[in-house]
């Protein structure tokens, strides 16, 4: 069995829509569905109704790595299908990821996903060190910026399986096994790279990370989310980014990205007195305001 693991954080018009993918797109193998209530004012209770072997877990909002350490300590399957709930199921390929894997050492395996216009969308990067973080935003940007016979090129050189540094935890399905010798997310990642690291942790442990390029997942990639989160979020994505370089990286690095953050949100802040760049100037100087 493969138990999927959504999070819902106000969310639940694409929670639902997510879900209804799922049922109406997986008939090759079973799998149980996990939600994760991180939004309490929100009842999602319809769902348990509607669909057998799903399940809604009420959870405090206390980040996203805690709410998928709770899925999976409620989860069934030997597989852990971690989900967006910004998603939505375009093709039945578990039994095809079955096929491929069952006897096949991995760690991850992240799926392939498109954007809304049927684009190929990134999901796989280089480690994150400084240097090829720069390499990764260079290729995200050209991506962003539809460079067409770019996006197709990295397309068709993925078009098998093959291993990768670090895949998206927007659609990323990992043995439970290994999983639980790794210690699962990293709970003082509140929000951002803790995908990154749960990867950096699997290779560490010769469980290798893949791309899997035949499945077919629409991923809106947060198009549904107020300022007011993408401002607390970017936030989060840089505080993610300096403990992930504490825990992982040599101390020039760690050096070069603090530098780096703090010049740039500097100028930021000089310019704009945006009370978000003064925050994470502050970070950058080990100040949580």
């Amino acid at each position: 069995m493969i138990s999927i693991i959504i999070i819902n954080y106000r969310q639940k018009t694409f929670t639902v829509q997510c879900v209804k993918s799922i049922y109406s797109n997986f008939k090759s193998y079973p799998f149980e569905v996990i939600i994760v209530n991180n939004s309490p004012g929100e009842n999602l209770n319809q769902l348990t109704e509607e669909y057998n072997n799903l399940r809604i877990i009420e959870n405090e909002n206390i980040g996203f790595s805690q709410a998928n350490n709770v899925g999976v300590r409620n989860s069934k399957g030997d597989y852990l299908f971690f989900l967006n709930a910004d998603t939505i199921i375009q093709s039945d390929f578990l039994k095809d990821f079955i096929d491929a894997f069952n006897n096949k050492d991995f760690g991850a395996a992240g799926m392939k996903l498109y954007n809304e216009d049927g684009t190929f969308q990134l999901s796989f990067w280089h480690e994150n060190t400084f240097f090829n973080e720069i390499k990764n935003k260079r290729n995200e940007n050209r991506f962003r910026r539809k460079e067409l016979n770019f996006i197709n090129a990295v397309e068709e050189d993925y078009s098998k399986i093959r291993q990768a540094d670090w895949v998206t935890g927007a659609a990323i399905i990992i043995r439970k096994s290994v999983y639980l010798d790794s210690g699962g997310f990293d709970e003082k990642f509140f929000l951002f790279y803790e995908d990154a690291d749960i990867c950096k942790r699997l290779n560490e442990m010769q469980q290798p990370v893949y791309f899997f390029p035949f499945s077919k997942i629409v991923h809106f990639k947060g198009e549904n989310v107020s300022k007011e989160f993408k401002s607390s979020s970017y936030y989060f994505s840089k505080a993610s980014q300096l403990r992930y370089y504490c825990k992982h990286n040599n101390i020039t690095d760690n050096i070069l990205i603090r530098v780096y953050l703090f010049v740039k949100f500097f100028i930021l802040f000089v310019f704009t007195f945006k009370k978000i760049n003064l925050k994470i100037l502050l970070l950058t100087l080990g100040i949580k305001a």
